[in-house]
């Protein structure tokens, strides 16, 4: 048995040898090992934090939102509304049947069909008002949503909507899959979020970072895009960094590649590095300084008036901004071009502090009186706040400045502690008169506590009209109710302007919302 044991050996060290010295010789013959390649990320900074990761149900609609859902109806780059989940639509003559026809061979992340009763459940969903999806009033002219079959579904209304469209492109329109919140409970919208989208939901760390991964299997982009397939990089990183100068910090030493608001006092800093692009375009934002308008004084029209004279448009502008806004009088911003009030400026308020005075004292406060500021503690709303608060002062009126951050100013605001506040607004639609400003929408998101039954009336007239021309004109009409109330005081539009560093290539801009699965990419080292 010894003799066995030694004899067996020796084949099995040669046959060893043998192959140590073809392996060797195979490497010769196919080179040097190659690396596995490297993780292409570019990571986004954004100031805040979301309250929920679900479109149904998010007060403010993080980033991630856009690429995790697709929407039945898509925009382009000239905000033309296009094909998406929905390949094409048609409206009966009455515009009271609107039929949609849905795209095949989408599926969930999950690895789900994408079907006609995704598109009911998710609707239905937003009207349910056990759901108290903030939405929901933006969809109110959806009577009922039919399936007629798996790929073709129809909404029935209960007036003609021209705005339908619009509201099905949005953000809170993104089609969730069917029954996930009876699958996932509380889980959904923080550890969950299922979508069909061109990134798929990894994982969000609460105040730090969301993380979304490209969905390898996305085939269906919209045909407007170069790229109809897959993210050309790996993960999209949406950090949350509140203060301003730590997000100026990241993008110039590269801990970010994107920053969406760039501060307006950092602008020409940023212009003069060569490793970074700064891209400008008109805003659909507007800031203002806004009251509750329930209490004392400011139920007051005659006050209001004062304060909108108080303000000095111009200085804000050149100071604040550092001349990268326009002077706000109306409610709206002029890229709006269909909705825009034209004479706004002619018939807002123009910086007349004597004027103001007047108005005050009229109004039985020939002294002024106290109040408080309230703002979000960025730099941009604390300098804001600052100026406003001097330029009040010098008509009698003593506005203690109180800072929030985010999350706190929200739920101030929903409490109804606000006195006088600062807000901006960033909404490519008129209808965002009808979520401020609606009796319905009271007490939040109508802060300003503006319950008028005009302004209900004129919005609810402009927001039924048959055609977009004659709702174009009925908001004409509440804009310039809206500016003789005084219901707010208009400040400045500010540039819409990101900044980019040069390692992300094939980057261009979109009215809306960057989109990161057309052609966008990053060079790594």
């Amino acid at each position: 048995m010894g003799k066995m044991k030694g004899f067996l050996r020796v084949p099995v060290f040669v046959a060893s040898m043998l192959i140590l010295l073809f392996g060797v010789f195979g490497m010769m013959l196919m080179g040097p090992p190659t690396m596995a390649a490297e993780k292409k990320v570019i990571v986004q900074a954004m100031d805040r934090d979301p309250d929920i990761l679900d479109t149904i149900k998010a007060a403010w609609y993080s980033d991630a939102l856009i690429y995790l859902h697709d929407r039945l109806v898509s925009r382009d780059y000239n905000f033309g509304y296009r094909p998406g989940l929905a390949t094409s639509w048609d409206v009966s003559g009455d515009g009271l049947v609107w039929t949609f026809h849905l795209r095949q061979g989408v599926t969930f992340h999950d690895g789900t069909p994408f079907t006609a009763k995704d598109v009911k459940w998710t609707i239905d969903t937003i009207k349910d008002p056990k759901t108290a999806s903030p939405f929901a009033g933006d969809l109110k002219a959806i009577d009922k949503v039919k399936i007629v079959d798996d790929y073709t579904v129809q909404m029935f209304l209960k007036y003609p909507f021209p705005n339908l469209l619009f509201n099905l492109s949005n953000t809170a329109s993104g089609i969730q899959k069917a029954g996930c919140y009876d699958k996932y409970g509380d889980d959904y919208g923080i550890k969950v979020v299922i979508g069909t989208g061109p990134f798929m939901f990894k994982e969000w760390v609460r105040g730090d970072r969301i993380v979304l991964v490209k969905n390898p299997n996305y085939h269906w982009g919209p045909e407007w895009m170069s790229n109809q397939g897959p993210p050309l990089f790996d993960e999209l990183v949406i950090r949350t960094i509140p203060e301003e100068s730590s997000r100026i910090m990241e993008l110039v030493t590269g801990g970010v590649h994107v920053l969406r608001d760039v501060p307006p006092l950092q602008v020409d800093k940023l212009k003069n590095n060569p490793e970074i692009n700064i891209f400008t375009e008109q805003s659909t934002r507007l800031g203002y300084l806004a009251y509750a308008c329930d209490k004392k004084p400011f139920d007051n029209v005659l006050v209001r008036r004062a304060i909108n004279h108080a303000v000095d448009r111009d200085t804000i502008v050149k100071y604040i901004f550092n001349g990268h806004a326009t002077p706000a009088y109306g409610y709206l911003p002029p890229a709006l071009k269909d909705e825009y009030l034209a004479e706004s400026e002619k018939l807002g308020y123009k910086y007349d502090p004597a004027k103001a005075k007047a108005l005050l004292a009229e109004a039985g406060f020939s002294k002024g009186f106290e109040t408080t500021l309230s703002a979000e503690n960025d730099s941009t709303s604390k300098r804001l706040a600052e100026v406003l608060q001097a330029q009040l002062a010098d008509v009698g009126i003593k506005a203690k400045i109180q800072l929030y951050d985010s999350a706190s100013y929200v739920a101030m605001l929903k409490a109804g502690q606000q006195d006088l506040f600062i807000r901006l607004y960033s909404w490519p639609n008129a209808d965002i008169l009808d979520w401020f400003l609606l009796s319905s929408q009271f007490p939040y998101p109508n802060h300003s506590r503006w319950c008028d039954p005009k302004t209900d009336e004129l919005i609810n007239s402009a927001a039924s009209a048959p055609t977009w021309e004659k709702r174009a004109q009925g908001y004409k009409e509440v804009q310039r109710h809206l500016i003789e109330q005084a219901v707010w005081c208009p400040i400045y539009i500010p540039d819409m302007m990101l900044a980019v560093r040069k390692e992300v290539i094939n980057f261009k801009i979109h009215p809306w919302m960057i989109q990161y699965s057309d052609g966008i990419d990053i060079k790594t080292k």
